[in-house]
């Protein structure tokens, strides 16, 4: 189990902007090296679509279902949001709740969370940690203006309150996976 605070959380809590219109599909490959692992890194195609960024109030639902309620707070207003897009891995899908982009100087980055886990790295080892309470998944994509982008999935995790930023992300896998992605298709 791996607690981290920094690039996810931080994209949660960030200055908010008005969502962009229009939807884009993004090629994504995820790379894992998960610990005790005898064949090295796993390399994961996923097609994440975007059909639209998440609305200010709705993530301001969501943040202060976390501030005031917990994790049990931001499940519900999560989960009570409007589908925003899919990310599809091995043929399965899984609906995207939080679609956030914000611009940056050299580019934008891109915050999702789905509704449910996506996978639970480590799962099969010896001593892995019991799956309650990993109920979302959390990707930061950082783009420049190219379209080309670096990121890290928490494939499992659940989110509190706390830190630095207001969120702490904890996820089930030792470490996220990281990513690289590119634009399919024009904005």
């Amino acid at each position: 189990m791996n607690v981290f605070s920094g690039g996810c959380a931080l994209a949660l809590m960030a200055l908010l902007v008005v969502p962009q219109a229009g939807s884009e599909t993004l090629d994504v490959i995820a790379k894992a090296a998960p610990k005790g692992a005898a064949t090295g890194a796993i390399t994961v195609p996923m097609i994440v679509q975007i059909d639209r960024y998440t609305p200010e109030h709705a993530r301001t639902t969501m943040t202060d279902g976390l501030k005031f309620g917990g994790y049990p707070g931001f499940l519900k207003a999560l989960r009570d949001a409007p589908p925003a897009g899919t990310i599809e891995v091995a043929g399965e899908k899984f609906v995207i709740r939080w679609a956030r982009e914000v611009p940056t100087a050299t580019g934008r980055t891109v915050s999702l969370i789905t509704e449910t886990p996506v996978f639970f790295v480590g799962i099969g080892r010896r001593g892995a940690p019991p799956t309650a309470g990993y109920e979302v998944a959390v990707v930061q994509l950082t783009f420049d203006k190219s379209g080309k982008g670096t990121g890290t999935m928490a494939a499992a995790a659940r989110v509190k309150p706390g830190g630095d930023t207001g969120v702490r992300l904890d996820t089930y896998a030792d470490a996220p996976l990281t990513l690289t992605a590119t634009v399919r298709t024009a904005r």
